[in-house]
């Protein structure tokens, strides 16, 4: 009988977890920088790295098997709004291409 009693405890403490999970309120997190469409227009052709993150801030996005390339998001200035993801490509002359292309909505 005692065993029955610890397993039965067991579960009902495992079946209150997953009812209180459910129950929890979950932020959307957003990280990286949130560029604002006037700060796109200072980055030109040729700006070095240092340059870009001093106007944009560190990339949203920095992959380490794609060296050449930083991703941003830009916003109409609040998180709720349409966002476009911003892609920029660097060579060794500095940057080489600006995309800019609808973000995915989730």
């Amino acid at each position: 009988m005692k065993h029955y009693q610890t397993w039965r405890n067991l579960v009902l403490a495992a079946g209150a977890c997953v009812v209180l999970s459910s129950c929890i309120y979950q932020v959307r997190v957003f990280q990286g920088s949130i560029v604002d469409p006037g700060d796109m227009e200072k980055v030109e052709i040729g700006m070095t790295r240092e340059q870009v993150a001093y106007v944009l801030g560190t990339p949203t996005v920095s992959d380490p098997f794609h060296a050449d390339r930083w991703d941003y998001v830009l916003t109409d200035g609040t998180l709720e709004g349409e966002r476009q993801l911003v892609v920029i490509h660097f060579s060794d002359q500095g940057v080489s291409a600006v995309n800019i292309a609808a973000a995915p909505q989730n």
